[in-house]
C-alpha cells in the first residue's frame, strides 16, 4: 500500500490545473526578452499610460506624430497602457513580463478550470489546451492583446454558462466589458461569441424545430444590450467602433502589416494553429453530435479568422480547445490515456495545494527577474536605436525627423515630448502616411517632395537600408552612426 503523503506536504504539490498554469506562466517569463523586442508598440503603450496617469485624462487629438498633430485621435488601448506603465514604474520591464506572463496563463488556466468542472477527463483537455497555448505564442508579446486573450476565456465562460442555464449575474458582463472596451480594440470579439451563441438558437428553432428557450434568448439580448452601452463609456464614445471597424476594412493597412496577412504554414511557427484547424475540422465532423450550433459558428468563425489574418490566430487558441474539451465525452477514450486518467486522479487524491504553488512560482520568479538577471529584460540595442537615442539625449537635434516606423514608439517614450516622430505604430489608421512612408523607404518617384512637404531636416534609420545610401550621395551628413541606427543632418 502506499504511503499517504501528510497534510503539510500536500499543499506544496500542485493539481493538475495549478500545473499548467505554472507550465506557461514559467514557459512565457523565459522568452522575456523576445516579448519586449518584437515591435516598437510597447514602448509607445508605456508612453501613453505615462501620459494619462501624469495628466488625469486619455488624449483625443494625436500629441505624438507631427504629421498628424492635432488631428483627432481615438485612444482605444489607453487603459492598457496604464496598467503597463504602472508595472514598469514599479519593477521595469521585469514588471511587464510579470504581468503579460500572468496573463498568458491566467487565459488558460480559466479555460481547463470551467473544463474541469464540468468534465471528469484532464488529460484530453490539457493537451488541447496546451495545443492552443502553442498557437497563441507566436503572439506572446507585451502588449494590449494579451488582456483581450484572458478576457476572452473569461467571457467564454460565463457566455457558455449563461446559455445553459447556470446562474451568471449581469453586471459581471457590463463590468468585463468596460474594461475590455477600454484596453484593447479587440473587445469586439465579445460581440461576435455573443453573436454565435443568439444565431445557434436561431438556427435550431427554424431548421430542427427545437423549442426556443425565450427566457435565456431574453438574458442574452439583456447582456448584449448592456455589453454594446458600456462599450461607449471610452474617451471618444461610439467613435470607437467606428475607428476599429475602419482599420479592420482597410485593404491597404492589412496588407501592408505583415501579422495582418494570412498566416503561412510553411513557417514552424503557424504549424500549431494548423494541426489546432485539422483537429477542429475532424472533431466537427465525427463527434457532430456532442457540438451545438453555437459551437459550429464560433469554431468557424474563429476559424476563418484566423486563416484571413493570422493576427486572429490567438483568438481561435482560445476559442477552439475551450469548445473542444466541452464537447469530448467522459468516457470510450484511448487506454493508454485512461491509465493516465486513473494514475492522475489518484496522485490527485493526496495534493490539496492549488494556490501555494502558483504564489512561490510567482515570486521566486520575480526574485529571479528582479535581482541576478536584471538585465535579462531590456530593449535590445540591436533591436532598437538604444544608443542612438542615448546620443540625441546628449545632442537634441533641432526640426523635423524622420524615422523607421519600428523604432517610433522607442523614440517617443524616450524623448518625447522635446521630439515627435513622423510615424509610430499607433498612429496612422488611414493609411495616407503609411504610404508616404514606404514611398520614402523605397526610393520611389517623389520621395525627395515628401521630405520636402514635411520640411524633415534629419533622419533616423537603419544604416543598411537603400535611403541611408542615398541621403549619403546627396550631401546629407552624417552626425552619429553604429551598428543598428545611422543619424543624418540635411546641410
Amino acid at each position: 500500500m502506499s504511503q499517504k503523503l501528510s497534510p503539510r506536504i500536500q499543499q506544496f504539490f500542485p493539481n493538475v490545473n495549478a500545473s499548467l498554469v505554472i507550465i506557461l506562466f514559467v514557459g512565457a517569463l523565459t522568452v522575456g526578452p523576445r516579448m519586449l523586442n518584437i515591435d516598437g508598440d510597447l514602448p509607445r503603450h508605456l508612453l501613453m499610460g505615462k501620459v494619462v496617469l501624469g495628466t488625469g485624462v486619455a488624449p483625443t487629438q494625436e500629441i505624438f506624430s507631427y504629421p498628424y498633430a492635432n488631428k483627432s485621435y481615438v485612444p482605444h488601448e489607453w487603459l492598457a497602457g496604464v496598467i503597463y506603465y504602472a508595472l514598469f514604474y514599479l519593477l521595469g520591464l521585469n514588471g511587464v513580463v510579470l504581468l503579460a506572463s500572468g496573463l498568458i496563463a491566467g487565459s488558460f488556466g480559466v479555460i481547463y478550470s470551467e473544463v474541469l468542472q464540468e468534465k471528469h477527463r484532464k488529460i484530453p483537455p490539457f493537451l488541447l489546451i496546451m495545443l492552443g497555448a502553442s498557437v497563441t505564442s507566436i503572439h506572446w508579446v507585451a502588449r494590449p492583446h494579451l488582456f483581450t486573450m484572458l478576457f476572452l476565456a473569461t467571457w467564454l465562460v460565463l457566455v457558455d454558462r449563461l446559455s445553459r442555464g447556470v446562474s451568471v449575474k449581469f453586471w459581471v458582463f457590463p463590468a468585463l466589458m468596460l474594461l475590455w472596451a477600454n484596453i484593447h480594440a479587440e473587445f469586439i470579439s465579445g460581440f461576435l461569441v455573443l453573436v454565435a451563441y443568439l444565431g445557434g438558437w436561431v438556427w435550431q428553432y427554424m431548421f430542427t424545430r427545437a423549442t426556443l428557450a425565450f427566457e435565456r434568448v431574453k438574458k442574452f439580448m439583456i447582456v448584449t444590450i448592456l455589453s454594446f452601452t458600456v462599450s461607449l463609456l471610452n474617451p471618444t464614445g461610439f467613435r470607437i467602433w467606428d475607428t476599429v471597424v475602419g482599420y479592420i476594412n482597410n485593404r491597404y493597412l492589412m496588407a501592408r502589416i505583415v501579422e495582418t496577412r494570412p498566416p503561412d504554414f510553411a513557417r514552424a511557427e503557424y504549424w500549431p494553429l494548423l494541426i489546432l484547424l485539422g483537429i477542429s475540422v475532424l472533431f466537427l465532423f465525427i463527434k457532430r453530435g456532442e457540438f451545438t450550433p453555437a459551437h459550429f459558428f464560433l469554431m468557424t468563425g474563429f476559424g476563418m479568422m484566423s486563416l484571413v489574418s493570422a493576427r486572429n490566430s490567438h483568438l481561435f487558441g482560445i476559442v477552439a480547445p475551450f469548445i473542444l474539451c466541452m464537447a469530448i465525452q467522459e468516457r470510450g477514450s484511448i487506454g493508454p490515456i485512461n491509465k493516465i486518467e486513473e494514475m492522475v486522479t489518484k496522485m490527485e487524491g493526496q495534493i490539496t495545494g492549488y494556490f501555494w504553488p502558483i504564489i512561490v512560482t510567482i515570486v521566486v520568479s520575480a526574485l529571479l527577474l528582479a535581482y541576478p538577471l536584471k538585465e535579462f529584460n531590456r530593449f535590445e540595442p540591436a533591436v532598437f536605436p538604444v544608443d542612438a537615442v542615448q546620443w540625441l539625449e546628449n545632442h537634441p537635434q533641432s526640426g523635423r525627423m524622420f524615422n523607421a516606423f519600428d523604432w517610433g514608439g522607442y523614440i517617443l517614450f524616450r524623448l518625447w515630448p522635446n521630439q515627435s516622430v513622423f510615424i509610430e505604430s499607433q498612429t496612422d489608421l488611414s493609411g495616407e502616411l503609411t504610404q508616404k512612408y514606404e514611398t520614402v523607404i523605397t526610393l520611389n518617384d517623389g520621395w525627395q517632395d515628401i521630405f520636402r512637404e514635411y520640411n524633415i531636416t534629419w533622419a533616423i534609420i537603419p544604416p543598411k537600408w537603400d535611403l541611408a545610401r542615398e541621403l549619403a550621395a546627396e550631401g546629407w551628413e552624417t552626425a552619429y552612426q553604429d551598428q543598428t541606427a545611422i543619424i543624418f543632418v540635411k546641410k
